[in-house]
């Protein structure tokens, strides 16, 4: 998962028939997760299962909720993008070759029509399935406890692909934290209000966490004005990227479509 670009698949919906992996994508899946996979689209995290038939590895147990909240009908294309730790990403576009950006889950409803406006982009650009990426690991960090900061961005072909409120943006927004005992006993991080405001997060919804490793980890973020945190996942990913007291880490701000945020660990003492 360190290359230029990450593995992608396509399928055509088909209302009643399993949504297959291809055969020859199922190379790239490292299951860790013991089948349980979590895809992200419409800004939430869903969480499915890869189950196997005689035909071969298919998205089974909790697939038909994600069809169902989007709103998928017949001829929909789907463009799956695995990044890894059984998370896929997925973009959908209408069968005029519209990309969708708001489901039933998310888009406002006609009232007594029961239909929902979706904002679309007309035309699928090539581009816009290539891989463009941000090298964020060499922004400098704040050496306050809590600050916004604001960088130049610097370029680089590795990574995940920003959308295009990211290509044609001139700063990044980053804020650093510094690890407490109390962050790895009950799982949980306090996360500026500033930082959170500056990026748009102000409601409660799922993130994912790119670690220096360019692991992703879903994670629930809970907002209030008083104390937004990461909640649920922080603490896996905590375990698993052996964060101690003492540790800090940088959040960078990546992508608004997938709410994808790096972050950077500075070992204590380093």
């Amino acid at each position: 998962m360190d290359g230029t670009r990450r593995p992608q698949f396509f399928k055509i919906f088909l209302s009643g028939s399993k949504t297959f992996i291809p055969p020859a994508f199922v190379e790239h899946i490292i299951d860790d997760n013991h089948g349980k996979a979590t895809i992200f689209s419409g800004g939430k995290f869903w969480n499915t299962k890869v189950q196997k038939s005689d035909e071969g590895l298919y998205f089974g147990d909790g697939w038909l909720e994600l069809v169902e909240a989007h709103g998928l009908s017949e001829g929909f294309f789907l463009i799956f993008r695995y990044e890894g730790n059984m998370v896929f990403t997925l973009k959908v576009f209408d069968p005029n070759g519209c990309r969708i950006y708001d489901f039933p889950i998310t888009g406002k409803c006609l009232k007594n029509t029961g239909k929902c406006l979706k904002k679309r982009k007309a035309n699928i650009e090539v581009h816009d399935l290539e891989e463009v990426s941000v090298d964020l690991h060499r922004a400098p960090l704040t050496h306050s406890r809590e600050k916004t900061l604001i960088v130049p961005p610097k370029h680089s072909t590795a990574g995940m692909k920003l959308e295009k409120e990211n290509t044609h943006a001139e700063n990044q927004i980053q804020c650093q934290k510094k690890i407490f005992q109390s962050n790895l006993v009950y799982s949980i991080i306090g996360i500026p209000l500033s930082f959170c405001t500056s990026i748009g997060l102000v409601s409660s919804q799922g993130v994912i966490l790119r670690d220096p490793q360019r692991r992703l980890w879903p994670v629930k973020f809970s907002y209030s004005p008083q104390t937004p945190k990461f909640m649920k996942g922080w603490g896996e990913f905590s375990l698993n990227n052996n964060l101690e007291i003492g540790d800090s880490c940088t959040f960078t701000y990546v992508s608004k479509e997938d709410n994808l945020i790096d972050v950077h660990i500075s070992k204590a003492g380093a």
